[in-house]
């Protein structure tokens, strides 16, 4: 719900806002829920996603110079900072709340990003009678496609084959009879939409994802979301370009967020 005109412009309206994803939400598009609240508790991952910025750290630099608040707000950056890194900053340490249990991943999914991303700190508290499984296979696992990346005019990277070898799990695993949950997670848009075109273009195969709750979409637009069973394609091939190598070397919590969507089966596709 957007607060421009839904809520009254009135300073210390609610005496509590709760801001959930924070790490994905910039400092100025909050400024007008904490004017209206007493009290805000900050939720959020520093090992996740932040926001896309729409200017860069330099032109972001440009700004706080011309306004002589480079000295005291440069943690109020736009470009360089969201809402929980700020709300961590200003924070004491009485205040902060370190959330150690994880419920959504099994463990075989979720160790990787404990050890790579957490240092170990998560303790794994997931109730495995409320996941979907496929009878009778790993928990993770890995299709090797030897495919090559284009970039289309739109932008971005896309890998044909992969997204080929994705729509062939997709249908292996709907012709087991599995009914839970399902998803593809990419790091391009250009992909996620070139899937999304093969599945739409198999009329057997789309209706039978409809009752699974199916979408495929890029790391950012998954943030928060879980499926039972997810697909990666990361798409990174021969061809990639130097802007998306780029891209995913300053993204490096992209792979975290991308394989812990998954909570009963991680398959990824690549190479």
């Amino acid at each position: 719900m957007s607060v421009k005109g839904k809520v009254p412009s009135v300073s210390g309206f609610f005496d509590l806002v709760i801001i959930d994803e924070a790490s994905q939400c910039d400092i100025a598009s909050a400024l007008p829920l904490l004017f209206r609240a007493k009290r805000a508790v900050i939720i959020g991952d520093s090992k996740q996603l932040t926001h896309i910025s729409k200017i860069n750290e330099r032109q972001d630099m440009e700004l706080l110079e011309k306004f002589n608040l480079q000295d005291d707000y440069l943690s109020w950056s736009y470009a360089g900072n969201s809402l929980f890194g700020l709300a961590q900053s200003i924070c004491s340490g009485d205040d902060i709340v370190v959330l150690k249990d994880h419920h959504r991943s099994h463990a075989d999914i979720i160790n990787f990003s404990n050890r790579e991303f957490y240092d170990s700190t998560l303790r794994v508290a997931t109730k495995y009678e409320i996941h979907k499984p496929l009878q009778n296979e790993p928990k993770l696992r890995w299709i090797n496609v030897e495919g090559s990346v284009v970039s289309p005019h739109s932008g971005g990277s896309l890998n044909e084959q992969e997204a080929e070898a994705v729509l062939n799990e997709l249908r292996r695993i709907v012709d087991t009879g599995y009914n839970g949950t399902i998803g593809v997670v990419t790091p391009f848009n250009a992909h996620a939409a070139r899937i999304r075109d093969l599945v739409h273009n198999d009329i057997q195969l789309s209706d039978k994802l409809i009752n699974r709750d199916f979408i495929a979409d890029t790391v950012h637009k998954f943030q928060g979301d879980e499926r039972d069973i997810m697909i990666f394609s990361p798409v990174i091939s021969n061809g990639i370009g130097r802007g998306s190598i780029f891209f995913l070397s300053r993204s490096g919590n992209l792979f975290n967020v991308a394989i812990t969507r998954a909570r009963a089966a991680l398959i990824v596709v690549g190479q």
